[in-house]
């Protein structure tokens, strides 16, 4: 339910007049592997998606400019931890290499990862059954819970740029399964029907983690105030409200993994 005008009120001046006067420009990065729903790009671009949608919530509730950087996935930490950008969002520590290197806001919503495949091919449930598997993966991201399958060379990580490139290889029987953003695969499938009726997504969860931004130590704000940002669009309604619009539900699975 939203907050009256009255308790939205209360909450901004809970949060005192820093939250809303930081002013200036608020660089915010955007991996250039991010496909839609969570960033949308025009041109070479940034021109919509949950990303954009996000960042300029959290600008305006601080009342700050943003302005959006388009960052090469391999560069992604790098360019926070060096300043280039004050934040990035879409991220949790677990996708970094060096996260104590940065500064971590609070969670805004759910990343859940499973495995897509073609319809033909039995249910994954358990990790036993990965074996032999031709994976699909985004080129320069992490997946702890199967490194080591990779490393033992019990099934073979084939990377991709994004995912749709890892989709195409499934649909060409490249690969066996591919590694899926259950939030960018429903955009991708009501985007090609066709291609998605002859896919399935498995019961196996491969990651169910919070997202949240990843923040620079020479970010132009303090991490307070961010957080706090994000606890005023909670509050107020309006991250839950945006979250609607792209199809999302903002509760994750409490399913272990396998």
């Amino acid at each position: 339910m939203l907050m009256s005008s009255k308790n939205i009120l209360a909450v901004i001046a809970l949060f005192s007049s820093a939250t809303v006067s930081a002013g200036g420009v608020m660089h915010i990065g955007v991996a250039d592997s991010d496909g839609p729903p969570i960033a949308e790009f025009t041109s070479g671009r940034l021109s919509g998606g949950l990303s954009y949608d996000i960042g300029r919530a959290l600008a305006r509730a601080m009342q700050m400019e943003p302005d959006f950087v388009i960052v090469s996935r391999k560069r992604v930490e790098s360019t926070v931890e060096s300043g280039r950008v004050d934040l990035i969002c879409n991220a949790n520590p677990a996708w970094f290499a060096n996260p104590e290197k940065l500064l971590w806001s609070r969670e805004i919503y759910p990343q859940i990862e499973r495995f897509a495949s073609l319809k033909a091919l039995p249910d994954i449930r358990e990790r036993s059954e990965l074996a032999g598997k031709r994976i699909g993966a985004i080129r320069g991201y992490s997946y702890p819970t199967l490194d080591y399958l990779w490393a033992q060379g019990s099934s073979h990580r084939t990377d991709e740029n994004n995912q749709e490139l890892e989709l195409k290889g499934v649909l060409k029987s490249v690969t066996d399964l591919a590694i899926v953003s259950e939030l960018e695969f429903s955009h991708w499938a009501r985007t090609n029907p066709s291609e998605a009726r002859r896919l399935k997504l498995h019961p196996m969860i491969v990651t169910a983690l919070p997202t949240m931004c990843a923040v620079s130590p020479a970010a132009s704000f303090p991490l307070i105030q961010l957080d706090q940002a994000i606890v005023l669009l909670q509050k107020s309604g309006q991250l839950k409200t945006l979250l609607k619009t792209y199809q999302w539900t903002t509760k994750a699975p409490t399913a272990p993994l396998p």
